[in-house]
């Protein structure tokens, strides 16, 4: 799933990530987590945000409104953000569903 606002976009990406490093089936207390990477729209390219791309708290069985609430937070923080965007990106890899509201 990903997200365009303005000059940006969002991605959510399944890398097998896990708790403690990656993802573990057999481990009743894991949890598989999602990734997001972020680009920037340049001279009609998407590039590659240095330092965008951040394993989150998001689980991948997420339900579907919290993850594009999820996206939106990020692309609407990216282009709120003056200058580099790495803290703020970092401040967002904390990202869990609690952390969004979700229209119903």
């Amino acid at each position: 799933m990903e997200l365009i606002h303005n000059n940006y976009k969002a991605e959510w990406v399944d890398l097998d990530e896990g708790l403690n490093g990656m993802y573990d089936p057999n481990d009743p207390e894991d949890i598989a987590l999602l990734r997001f990477d972020t680009y920037e729209l340049i001279d009609g390219e998407w590039e590659e945000i240095p330092d965008g791309s951040y394993c989150t708290n998001m689980p991948a069985h997420a339900d579907r409104g919290a993850l594009k609430a999820g996206l939106a937070m990020i692309v609407n923080e990216l282009d709120d953000c003056s200058g580099n965007p790495k803290k703020v990106l970092e401040k967002l890899s904390w990202m869990s569903p609690d952390w969004v509201e979700v229209s119903q």
